[in-house]
């Protein structure tokens, strides 16, 4: 096996880190996309998208109280867009508290992951001290469950998985 360049490890830890996208597309994407091996990806994906959460604990409250009061109506429509997601999760997390918000980061499905479950801890006005380890321990729940789907992928594509 060649060595890939730096800008492949770079792109498996820059894109886990956006939204929807996080680990959940970053690991097949380093694997199947990249060529590199399974828990390099999985590692690079892991801490990439792990990074997001502690600003978003720690700030997004702020950011998007400072978006609904903006005079610009993209910002006031982002800042709905992102209350609506809270108030559509906010019952059903509010009932399991902690235990809620790593239950929806741990489940690798579109609209569930570390951006929404930390956005959802911090507008419920969870504790970053507990949440944050909650959050992080969740992702690596997703994130193992990605490593046996990429896997599973990858062999019904019949890639050579076996540098995993």
């Amino acid at each position: 096996m060649q060595a890939l360049p730096l800008s492949s490890y770079l792109t498996v830890f820059f894109t886990a880190m956006l939204p929807i996208w996080e680990l959940k597309g970053a690991i097949p994407t380093g694997v199947m996309g990249l060529g590199m091996p399974l828990w390099t990806a999985f590692i690079l994906a892991y801490l990439g998208s792990c990074i997001p959460s502690i600003f978003i604990i720690f700030f997004i409250e702020k950011v998007i109280k400072w978006l609904a009061k903006s005079k610009i109506k993209f910002f006031n429509k982002v800042a709905n867009w992102i209350l609506g997601k809270v108030d559509k999760h906010h019952d059903k997390i509010e009932k399991y508290g902690y235990l809620g918000i790593f239950v929806f980061v741990a489940i690798p499905l579109p609209g569930t992951g570390v951006w929404t479950g930390s956005l959802l801890a911090a507008m419920m006005g969870l504790q970053p001290k507990k949440v944050i380890p909650i959050v992080f321990i969740g992702n690596l729940i997703a994130g193992i469950a990605m490593v046996g789907i990429t896997m599973l992928g990858g062999h019904m594509l019949d890639l050579d998985l076996s540098a995993v």
